[in-house]
């Protein structure tokens, strides 16, 4: 927008330098001339246009010297060209101009000194434009890596608290089974003792018989608060990263993790039971080189996909044990299996998620 402006500008003042008694029509068929040039430099700026387009222009002035007072917006697009020694082909032209008049030789020069002048404001602007985009356009990218880096930092330091969170609930529970389990059970074999020394005391015995039962729910109440607690507290990535360990030798292993950290517990224990066997099965049975484990958690449900690109990986005297067990365990919870071993052994799992997890889930995003 601003070279047309300057353009128009230099035209407007080339204008002012025609006679008083040019030719209207010669004059204004010059002037169409000399702006379709222009018109042809601005919009297609090449080497061969740009010299054909100047020769042109030195033939006209040459059949027509009044050309020549409109060489300002041609000088104009020339000098915005890469290449500066195109200027010299200005030369013959402001030399027409004098030859015709002197005072409009000088008003020629002047006029192509300011667009000069003009253009190389222009290119300036451009120059400093673009580098302000530029800058503009590093800062944000600078920006979005900033984010990005943040974005991970508070991703790995949930990561961790929740990690740590794990630990203490695992430690809580291992102290309370360690210590007060075991004090309930002294307790119950110290009472059953007596119970049986006493045994021949009625009056004795329906005093302890209720104190044997409140100590015995007690110690299933422990055990079944210490059992959800250590369960909840297993991290379901760490515990198949070290199941996944043994295979790091001499395997090829791919791994892909994709869930959250509520997981419920009996997805946890069934994912860790199923990779637990479909490894063991791995290393006694597959010759494959290379396997490939995906745990996805999606809206409704959770997906876990074994592959190894072995020929062998299935026990020789069909389905045994641990396979049964796999379809048995997703199948009380309400899953899906399916087991092929036609390019390499695939186990394939899908387990839907809870109710409570769905609507806990919903009402997050």
């Amino acid at each position: 927008m601003r070279g047309l402006l300057d353009k128009l500008t230099l035209f407007l003042l080339s204008l002012l330098l025609l006679p008083a008694g040019s030719a209207k029509f010669e004059t204004a068929a010059v002037a169409i001339a000399v702006f379709v040039l222009c018109c042809l430099v601005t919009v297609f700026d090449k080497l061969p246009l740009r010299l054909g387009c100047s020769a042109v222009y030195i033939g006209v002035c040459a059949a027509y010297p009044v050309a020549a007072l409109f060489i300002a917006p041609f000088a104009y697009c020339i000098f915005g060209s890469r290449n500066k020694r195109e200027a010299l082909c200005l030369l013959p032209i402001i030399a027409f101009a004098f030859a015709d008049d002197v005072h409009s030789g000088v008003s020629v020069c002047m006029l192509t000194l300011l667009a000069a002048v003009l253009c190389y404001r222009r290119v300036t602007f451009e120059d400093k434009d673009e580098e302000l985009k530029a800058t503009r356009d590093y800062g944000v990218e600078n920006s979005l890596v900033l984010m990005e880096r943040n974005k991970r930092l508070i991703e790995q330091q949930n990561s961790e608290i929740n990690l740590a969170t794990l630990k203490e609930r695992n430690r809580i529970a291992r102290e309370i089974h360690d210590n007060v389990g075991h004090v309930l059970s002294r307790s119950l074999l110290q009472l059953g003792a007596v119970m049986a020394v006493t045994k021949n005391d009625e009056k004795m015995t329906s005093l302890l018989r209720p104190v044997r039962e409140s100590m015995d729910l007690a110690l299933d109440s422990i055990r079944k608060s210490v059992h959800d607690l250590r369960d909840d507290s297993i991290d379901l990535k760490s515990a198949c990263e070290e199941i996944l360990a043994p295979l790091d030798s001499s395997y090829k292993v791919i791994r892909q993790y994709d869930f959250s950290d509520r997981v419920d517990k009996d997805t946890k224990l069934c994912f860790i039971a199923v990779l637990k066997e479909a490894v063991t099965n791995i290393i006694r049975h597959s010759d494959a080189d290379t396997v490939s484990v995906t745990m996805t958690e999606h809206p409704a449900f959770m997906q876990l996909v074994i592959d190894d690109n072995g020929k062998t990986s299935k026990p020789s005297d069909g389905e045994g044990m641990g396979l049964a067990n796999m379809k048995e365990r997703v199948k009380m919870l309400d899953g899906i299996i399916n087991i092929t071993a036609e390019h390499g052994f695939r186990i394939f799992i899908t387990i839907p998620k809870k109710k409570e997890n769905n609507d806990e889930d919903n009402s997050s995003r």
